[in-house]
């Protein structure tokens, strides 16, 4: 019944989903401190890629939208988070361990994929399940971090660079600066990559922009705003005793 109700509000879904994570991204900050964050960072990397396997309809959106859309994208809150609280060295840290993460999980995937399946009608046998799931994993991870490097990279980079010549100031700004343009940078390289070079069946370039970027975009832009507000608010949790 319930699962029934939520096809008809999906984005009631991906709005319970955002609430998960900003409370997830305070608690983190407020009981690990920076070790949070990297953690949130780099369980929200792995997750995201397995969710943008799946589409969704959005009942205001004519187009099916990919998910993990909403997932990934308060990774750049984090980002900004730690380059705010930290500096752009600990966010570019945070980085590198999301995607060594990354790397280590799809490894072990492709080798459980790989284990021949077992023929036993009385044995749980998921094998062909996994297999459509994460066969096409090596493809999307390497689109993802290329994505995932240019997008946080800008974010970053933006990031640091307003604070700075800003002398501080800002923040509001500063954040939905950086994160509107380092979200279209991943957005549009992680989809050209994915669903064009990488894919044994690209998708029209008509249907990539108006699916996996444009409207894909807008719903980051949206995200975006709303994680504004949460950069500002990080800095009553950081809690920079677990940083020790």
């Amino acid at each position: 019944m319930a699962i029934e109700f939520f096809h008809f509000l999906p984005e009631l879904l991906s709005t319970f989903t955002l609430v998960i994570c900003f409370i997830t991204i305070l608690c983190a900050a407020k009981f690990f401190g920076r070790y949070g964050l990297y953690a949130y960072s780099a369980i929200v990397t792995i997750t995201s890629n397995i969710q943008v396997l799946k589409l969704t309809q959005y009942s205001l959106i004519s187009n099916p939208i990919a998910l993990g859309t909403v997932l990934f994208s308060t990774t750049f809150a984090v980002d900004n988070i730690l380059t705010e609280y930290y500096g752009a060295k600990a966010a570019k840290k945070g980085l590198y361990i999301s995607f060594f993460g990354y790397l280590f999980f799809v490894i072990v995937m492709q080798i459980a994929v790989w284990h021949p399946a077992v023929i036993n009608s009385e044995c749980v046998n998921l094998h062909s399940e996994l297999e459509k799931i994460f066969s096409p994993a090596f493809g999307i991870f390497i689109s993802s971090l290329i994505a995932y490097f240019a997008g946080q990279y800008t974010d970053i980079f933006i990031y640091s660079l307003l604070k700075k010549l800003s002398h501080g100031k800002y923040l509001s700004a500063r954040s939905m600066i950086s994160m509107a343009i380092s979200a279209f940078v991943d957005n549009f390289v992680f989809s050209f990559f994915a669903w064009i070079v990488f894919a044994k069946n690209p998708i029209s370039l008509t249907l990539l922009w108006k699916t996996y970027i444009f409207i894909t975009y807008m719903i980051r832009l949206v995200i975006a705003a709303l994680c504004v507000p949460l950069v500002r608010l990080a800095g009553n949790f950081i809690s920079k005793e677990n940083d020790v």
